[in-house]
């Protein structure tokens, strides 16, 4: 049985969270003892952890540090998390938790493979200092895994990472777990008036996810086809949004009900799902949405998105530039107008082979220092 600790900065709601949620579920279920060590725990994921999971929480607090305590600080605890400890493994995920995970195991002067996990592209890095301490650091992780070909190009030949170290592996979806939820209730009179077209996005509100443009283009539809968009999440750019959508003069027809741990029941009730992200590494919410079955509308945040779709032919979808919501709104008329497919075959969206190859490489016994 191998001790394998996963590293994340927090539980707060995200893709990188709910994914290592669910390979910590997965790897739990195969036998291995697994150990979610988090920089500080908060957030609303800490419900979801299985009980055969256990949680160590660094208390690490950033009130007060600035970036480079909280760094330097994080690095200590979990140093000496990792002499006391000794996982055979540990894998991070988020470019700040994947540096703090290197100069970890320099200070502890352990044999953990670290491997680490990076989903952004290097154009979403926007600050000098981390890139230069992701080619100091990130060529001495034992394994790195990249969300899609592009990260995995950018790492080798803009980090100045090894390519037989790097591994392209898609994020592994619970089909099963979002079917069985989709299920479940969900009282809101848009989801079930007929009359209705209702287009539905999800994610954290922040810059990244772009939801200026989405509001800006409803603000384009034609009013006589009762379109109504729901937003589910929360974040910094919640008040700015809401400011937004009364000034755009759509108040009425937007509403942004905040977070929910369960927002395929309200995917599953819509028309359309939009995800009009700036930037994304391999999004869930949108392999979700393709388990759901509904029509798609996305924006062509790097050309990994265009793979998506192509594994599964004749999806309902529709790619558009970033940031324009004269074609958004274009794709939004023509794709609302479709039918739902209904439940994908779960063989086209399947979390075993993300999940087993995750583990071949966890389990590798080659150390890189």
């Amino acid at each position: 049985m191998s001790r394998i600790a996963l590293l994340l900065p927090d539980l707060e709601m995200g893709g990188a969270q709910r994914v290592i949620l669910m390979i910590a579920r997965e790897f739990s279920k195969r036998g291995h003892r697994v150990e979610l060590v988090l920089l500080s725990s908060t957030g609303p994921l800490l419900s979801d952890v299985s009980d055969s999971i256990n949680v160590v929480d660094l208390s690490i607090r950033k009130f007060g540090l600035g970036q480079i305590g909280f760094l330097l600080y994080s690095v200590y605890r979990l140093a000496r998390w990792l002499r006391e400890n000794s996982p055979d493994v540990l894998m991070s995920t988020i470019t700040g938790a994947n540096l703090v995970a290197l100069l970890a195991r320099k200070n502890a002067h352990v044999s953990t493979r670290i491997v680490i996990r990076e989903a952004v592209t290097l154009k979403n890095i926007n600050s000098v200092l981390r890139l230069k301490a992701m080619r100091w650091l990130y060529p001495h992780a034992d394994n790195i895994i990249a969300l899609s070909s592009i990260i995995m190009a950018e790492l080798v030949e803009k980090v100045g990472v090894s390519s037989s170290l790097v591994h392209c592996i898609s994020n592994p979806v619970d089909a099963d777990l979002v079917r069985k939820q989709a299920l479940v209730q969900v009282d809101h009179p848009w989801l079930y008036d007929a009359r209705l077209k209702v287009v539905i996005s999800v994610g954290r509100l922040v810059l990244q996810k772009d939801y200026g443009t989405l509001l800006r283009a409803v603000a384009l539809l034609p009013k006589e086809f009762s379109y109504r968009l729901i937003v589910i999440g929360d974040g910094p750019e919640r008040e700015s949004l809401e400011k937004l959508s009364i000034e755009l003069k759509i108040d009425d027809v937007v509403q942004f009900v905040g977070f929910d741990a369960n927002p395929w029941r309200w995917m599953a009730r819509a028309d359309l799902f939009v995800l009009s992200s700036r930037w994304e590494g391999h999004p869930n919410v949108l392999l979700e949405a393709l388990v759901l079955g509904i029509p798609v509308v996305a924006t062509e945040y790097d050309s990994s998105v265009n793979k998506i779709f192509s594994e599964i032919p004749n999806y309902p979808s529709r790619v558009v530039e970033v940031g324009r919501p004269d074609i958004l709104v274009k794709a939004i008329l023509r794709m609302s107008h479709g039918e739902s497919v209904g439940f994908v075959n779960g063989q086209l969206i399947d979390a075993t082979e993300s999940i087993e190859a995750y583990e071949r490489i966890l389990l590798s016994s080659s150390v890189h220092l």
